[in-house]
């Protein structure tokens, strides 16, 4: 089996960061939260985790945002994020949600590349 790499390192290629951006600005749009964060966000975990909370956090306070159409659009289960939750209770439900959401936008362009490949 091939070593994982760690996703503060996929995040410094650049070509996947720029897919991730994409993508993340698909699924926030989609399920009407503001995007335009994303096109400032450094190919930095810690920065990317802390600004997605915020817009989150932000999001709450509107009446048009509906979080869990965005868990849904982003494919995130009921059951992982009751898991994670569950999993995390000492952390903010906030911040173990934006974690879940980096980890399977990025797992989305991850898959989405490998399989153009293999049809080249």
């Amino acid at each position: 089996m091939e070593d994982v790499v760690p996703i503060g390192d996929q995040l410094r290629s650049r070509d996947l960061f720029d897919a991730f951006k994409l993508q993340l600005t698909k699924d926030f749009e989609k399920s009407n939260f503001p995007s335009g964060f994303i096109n400032e966000l450094p190919a930095d975990y810690h920065r990317i985790h802390e600004k997605i909370v915020n817009e989150l956090l932000l999001s709450e306070t509107r009446a048009d945002s509906n979080l869990k159409h965005l868990v849904n659009r982003i494919d995130i289960s009921e059951g992982q994020l009751k898991k994670h939750l569950h999993q995390h209770a000492d952390k903010n439900h906030l911040a173990v949600i934006a974690d879940l959401i980096i980890k399977r936008v990025l797992q989305k362009v991850v898959i989405k590349r490998y399989y153009q490949k293999g049809q080249q």
